[in-house]
């Protein structure tokens, strides 16, 4: 199926989509760009679209970019193109990007030019069934984002080095971050635990992780449902004692960890806990 984006100021077909290695030099050869990732639901609809547009803005901000766009010139924007596309077979991704264009310094890493904005659409990614149903296993990786806060290019360097340590050259399903012993994250996604007494502990957003949308969304729903919940440092050795574990993201949503580094988690199974916060999850993004 053909889909439709939104590239500099016009709407073309998704496979046209390109940047320019002179045009936007600072965007490919410099990293200089943000983004942020979501999906829709119900016939078209984002999911959380408030949160990711907050998020990649203040990342934008924190990077100095000049965006000529208001918030809400980009939201309408996004919903603009979502109505060029048809969702009566499946629903789609969502890619909105802020990528930078041409340095004005001898070093050529710094620029007073607007953004290029692109809200590019894209197949949806399905997971198998069975990951959520029997869970997932995680490796280990030794590694912390630099600038972890900023959804960039240049933080993803150790997913891809963590993909083929961890992912393609074991049986591990995915990989996980840690530094010093600690629990941070996932390559893509937010890792929480659950201890014996049904309490859900997941790392601290203190500028060593990713400010997840889907990890905020999770929070609120677990404070909401008035469910005991703690943002602490988590130690390799506390991860692998939970009695349940899941990982969460704006494409997987919520899947169940069964196993850790070859230990299994509690029992091996998906837990009744999970399976209650993954429920509530779906609840919350289908009444979008």
């Amino acid at each position: 199926m053909k889909h439709i984006s939104y590239a500099r100021d016009k709407f073309i077909s998704t496979d046209e989509v390109n940047l320019s290695v002179l045009g936007n030099f600072l965007s490919v050869v410099r990293g200089y760009q943000v983004f942020t990732f979501l999906k829709t639901i119900n016939k078209g609809k984002p999911v959380f679209l408030d949160h990711h547009l907050d998020r990649v803005l203040n990342n934008a901000k924190s990077m100095n970019m000049v965006v000529k766009q208001s918030r809400q010139e980009i939201e309408q924007l996004v919903q603009d193109t979502l109505h060029q596309n048809s969702f009566d077979a499946m629903e789609c991704n969502i890619m909105i990007l802020l990528a930078g264009t041409i340095p004005i310094d001898s070093s050529a890493l710094i620029t007073d030019m607007p953004i290029d904005l692109f809200v590019i659409i894209t197949p949806i990614k399905v997971y198998s069934s069975e990951s959520y149903q029997k869970g997932i296993s995680l490796g280990l990786f030794e590694y912390e984002r630099p600038y972890a806060e900023l959804k960039t290019p240049f933080t993803y360097f150790g997913g891809l080095k963590a993909q083929h340590a961890v992912v393609r050259n074991t049986h591990y399903d995915e990989a996980l971050y840690t530094n010093n012993n600690m629990i941070l994250e996932g390559t893509t996604f937010s890792f929480f635990g659950i201890m014996d007494d049904g309490t859900v502990i997941t790392s601290p957003a203190d500028g060593k992780i990713l400010k997840s949308v889907t990890r905020l969304v999770v929070l609120d729903i677990l404070k909401e449902e008035e469910l005991k919940v703690i943002e602490s440092s988590l130690s390799i050795e506390k991860a692998l004692a939970c009695k349940e574990a899941f990982i969460a993201s704006s494409t997987r949503d919520i899947i169940p960890v069964t196993s850790i580094e070859g230990h299994s988690i509690g029992d091996g199974l998906a837990g009744e806990h999970t399976k209650s916060i993954m429920s509530l999850y779906q609840d919350r993004i289908h009444s979008i």
